[in-house]
């Protein structure tokens, strides 16, 4: 069933990426901070002229994934490709979704630019617990 696949996809950056966003927070040079944000800030953007993020999205998650300068991530980013592509595609049907998108990016890189790295992790984890919520893929 493709909805469990989703899921599981989903539940592996779940396991990670609130954990990666915390360690960008505390690691992020400030250079890897303004690429963080650069790649938010263009999102936002192609959200709100209707254009396909999906290269920018991934380049905004490999971002905070490399800024983390844990090795083993490399690794993760197969998987948080393919969920950021399906949940790209599927975003496009659910208005609350790219909303909660742009909102959610918001507040990691608020926190990421305060340097709270337990706020960086908890938002992540929102933003993800959203994208699974609206997608009905949190059971």
């Amino acid at each position: 069933d493709g909805k469990v696949h989703i899921r599981d996809l989903f539940e592996m950056r779940l396991i990670f990426e609130p954990e990666a966003a915390y360690y960008a927070t505390l690691r992020a040079s400030d250079q890897e901070l303004e690429q963080i944000f650069y790649y938010g800030r263009l999102i936002e953007e192609k959200i709100k002229k209707n254009e396909d993020r999906t290269e920018v999205e991934q380049k905004f998650h490999r971002a905070i994934a490399n800024a983390t300068h844990n090795v083993y991530m490399e690794k993760l980013m197969p998987v948080l490709y393919q969920a950021i592509d399906k949940g790209v595609v599927l975003s496009q049907l659910h208005d609350m979704l790219v909303k909660d998108t742009i909102r959610d990016h918001q507040l990691i890189m608020e926190f990421m630019k305060a340097r709270n790295a337990e706020g960086a992790k908890s938002a992540m984890k929102i933003h993800i617990l959203h994208a699974m919520k609206e997608l009905g893929i949190d059971k």
